[in-house]
């Protein structure tokens, strides 16, 4: 703030006012100069061990008043660093996700992830949206839906089928769930238990994040290091129900020679090890668990879009790459266009309109979204890959849906004492039913 004719005298300040039109009573926050006669003595410095850094006003005075009487700490935005907004979790009347909880009877009921399932899950890093919302919640935990009941019977019955046969895409609008609802399926399919092959975000296999060499022979491009780190994941995941599992013949990798019947994990362990192995490693790996009729395999892929669009990797004439022409993709799209199978499985993706440039129009094109225009040309081999795929809407919350998580929002924290009938009635009507916005409404007062 700027000020004309300013200046000082001893105990007297002259301030003109009249440019800036300020109030009187706005003159206390104003700067006060008072001009020194040199009368003052210099003061003495106290010793370090006796001084104390200003830590502010608020501080100061909750130390002082902590002497005499507990002291409330002042409430912050950030609902995970503060326990005191939240109230003990509420009691959870079912068991600890276990399988049988998906009936038409817990419909809207609250289930939490076992921390043993947690654990697995945090291996492969949750996509950032709903890992945000799920650290915000006393305890990881997601809602029992209709749409949940229903996608868990098709993948019980895909326990006993080839994966071609059950290749699923969901689908639906902006924070409907689909991520939520594929996180409910690795869960159930880690507690029957299946292997669980589970890549959070696509994005970072098609942006040009890792390294990448082209195989001559192939004449496809291969990515060393992430399918090394790849396989290190599933290994960690799987670690116990892979030690079933045998090799069915020789296999040469560079250097390296594994036998017949050796457990997986030792072919594994080479392309964890030695990179320049792993794209061969991961390729070996599909096929032998493809084989095996002890545990279905379960392929799950967010925001799958990613792998229907142009590359950020770039040929060597700097024209863009196709997923397809690099390895670990096409690896992946076989799978979901029923080239290759596992034997006993099933393959889920989910859509994701988060990230436009990934948006892929040959998918929605092949999942009847949008109708294909007769003037633009569209990539064939990304359209053979989405043959046969099955789609599957993610619809909004129903009522009885959205007042379970409604009462677990409102039992789990200190700062949603409304009524509830009310805070069912404004939020609801407000967001349509919509999840992501339901959270936000209730946790951010959007």
């Amino acid at each position: 703030m700027a000020f004309r004719n300013f200046y000082s005298k001893p105990f007297n300040i002259q301030i003109s006012l009249n440019h800036h039109h300020l109030r009187p009573s706005l003159l206390s926050t104003c700067l006060i100069v008072q001009k020194r006669t040199g009368t003052a003595k210099p003061k003495i410095k106290k010793s370090s061990a006796n001084t104390q850094k200003n830590k502010g006003f608020l501080k100061k005075n909750l130390k002082k008043k902590s002497t005499t009487e507990d002291v409330e700490t002042p409430l912050s935005t950030s609902f995970t660093k503060n326990k005191e907004l939240y109230l003990s979790p509420p009691v959870i009347a079912l068991e600890e996700m276990l399988p049988d909880v998906y009936t038409d009877e817990n419909i809207g009921k609250i289930y939490r992830f076992p921390p043993e399932i947690i654990s697995k899950i945090d291996i492969f890093k949750l996509p950032p949206i709903l890992e945000r919302e799920l650290s915000l919640l006393p305890y990881p935990s997601l809602a029992i839906r209709q749409s949940s009941i229903q996608l868990v019977n098709l993948i019980e019955n895909a326990s006993q089928k080839s994966s071609a046969e059950t290749r699923i895409i969901l689908s639906g609008g902006m924070g409907v769930g689909k991520s939520a609802l594929l996180l409910q399926t690795i869960n159930y399919s880690l507690c029957k238990p299946w292997i669980v092959i589970y890549i959070p975000d696509a994005i970072k296999f098609v942006n040009s994040s890792y390294p990448y060499i082209k195989n001559k022979i192939t004449n496809e491009f291969i990515q060393p290091t992430l399918s090394a780190e790849f396989l290190k994941q599933i290994k960690a995941v799987n670690a116990k129900l892979l030690q079933d599992i045998t090799l069915t013949r020789d296999y040469k990798l560079n250097r390296h020679i594994v036998k017949i019947n050796s457990p997986v994990i030792e072919l594994m362990n080479i392309g964890i090890k030695d990179t320049s192995c792993a794209p061969q490693a991961f390729e070996i790996f599909l096929d032998e668990i493809g084989k095996n009729v002890n545990y279905p395999v379960l392929l799950a892929v967010d925001v799958i879009n990613a792998f229907y669009t142009a590359t950020d990797y770039t040929d060597i004439d700097d024209t863009y790459l196709e997923p397809d022409r690099l390895s670990l993709s096409r690896t992946i799209l076989d799978y979901f266009s029923g080239k290759r199978d596992f034997t006993y499985g099933a393959v889920i993706g989910a859509l994701s309109q988060c990230y436009k440039p990934y948006i892929s129009k040959p998918l929605n094109i092949a999942l009847g979204l949008v109708m294909p225009s007769p003037w633009k040309h569209y990539p064939q081999n990304l359209l053979n890959y989405a043959v046969g795929l099955q789609r599957f809407d993610v619809p909004n919350y129903s009522q009885t849906e959205a007042k379970g998580v409604l009462d677990y929002y409102c039992d789990g924290s200190s700062i949603l004492q409304q009524s509830r009938d009310k805070l069912f009635q404004k939020t609801f009507i407000a967001t349509n039913g919509n999840p992501r916005k339901l959270y936000l409404s209730c946790w951010k007062g959007l």
